[in-house]
């Protein structure tokens, strides 16, 4: 665990949700249990690690709430408090693909390799219909409960998705290339214009 974090248990986001622990980070998030105290149910609260992340994290909770599917991890909620912003998730008592399976299987079933993949293209779908393009699909994006069965499989981490229907403005945009290297598509890197088969390709 990281020596210095942002929130310890027992802090209070929004008057709302009350940090319970610290479960991890992304690469530009740090995430958290919280309780909501006003619906009783535990969620994940994500926030930025650095201001380097800021610029993005309030756009990419609009744009992660625009898609609603079993095999997407919902976004409930997104609160402004002074200079720091927090994203409010379901939250998902799980692990993520490459932790849970990759890393300590030699090799997985066929039959389990094709749920997922089914249950991963379906979330897609929705993220697609909704005019959504992932961008960073990748096994630590994708919690699952249920150990090597899978009952239940989720894509996360919308951070640097982006909307078909309002792009990114030319002052957010960065001159840097978005994704995980072993994933992302050709156009990807080549900084061209991304449709839905970009997940594909990362699929």
């Amino acid at each position: 665990m990281k020596s210095r974090l942002l929130h310890s248990a027992g802090d209070l986001i929004g008057e709302r949700y009350k940090i319970a622990r610290y479960v991890g980070e992304g690469g530009m998030q740090e995430v958290y249990l919280a309780r909501d105290l006003h619906l009783h149910r535990d969620v994940a609260i994500k926030t930025p690690k650095n201001t380097s992340a800021d610029k993005r994290f309030g756009r990419s909770a609009v744009v992660s709430a625009r898609v609603n599917h079993p095999n997407v991890a919902k976004t409930l909620d997104y609160i402004k408090d002074g200079d720091a912003q927090y994203l409010v998730e379901e939250f998902i008592d799980g692990l993520d693909i490459k932790k849970g399976l990759l890393e300590p299987f030699f090799a997985l079933d066929p039959s389990l390799v094709a749920k997922i993949l089914h249950h991963l293209a379906k979330g897609l779908d929705a993220s697609h219909r909704a005019d959504v393009i992932h961008r960073d699909l990748k096994p630590s994006n994708v919690m699952f409960v249920g150990g090597p069965e899978v009952h239940e499989l989720k894509i996360t981490d919308f951070g640097i998705a982006k909307n078909l229907t309002n792009p990114i403005p030319p002052e957010m945009q960065l001159d840097v290339v978005a994704g995980m290297p072993d994933y992302i598509s050709p156009e990807q890197i080549r900084a061209e214009f991304l449709r839905p088969q970009t997940d594909i390709y990362c699929l």
